[in-house]
């Protein structure tokens, strides 16, 4: 047989973690912000980014390059837009 008091001390156990963990949880965590496609957005530090540059033939190549933060950034319409 369970003794009461033993059983009282486990419950109010449980129950101060569950409010713990609650109360901690609640501002934890990140934000996500969805921007829509097309949006520019403007970069916050500096982005080490893979980009496609022309040569001196006028062939894409690719390319390493560390954009600045400050500059904007905004996604390539594709061909025909």
């Amino acid at each position: 047989m369970r003794s009461g008091k033993g059983w009282l001390t486990r419950w109010r156990m449980v129950l101060a973690v569950t409010i713990c963990v609650s109360a901690f949880s609640g501002g934890c965590g990140t934000h996500v912000i969805v921007v829509p496609e097309g949006e520019p957005v403007r970069l916050r530090e500096a982005v080490k980014a893979k980009v496609w540059v022309a040569d001196k033939d006028g062939r894409e190549v690719p390319a390493v390059v560390v954009l600045p933060a400050g500059w904007w950034a905004l996604s390539d319409p594709g061909p025909g837009r």
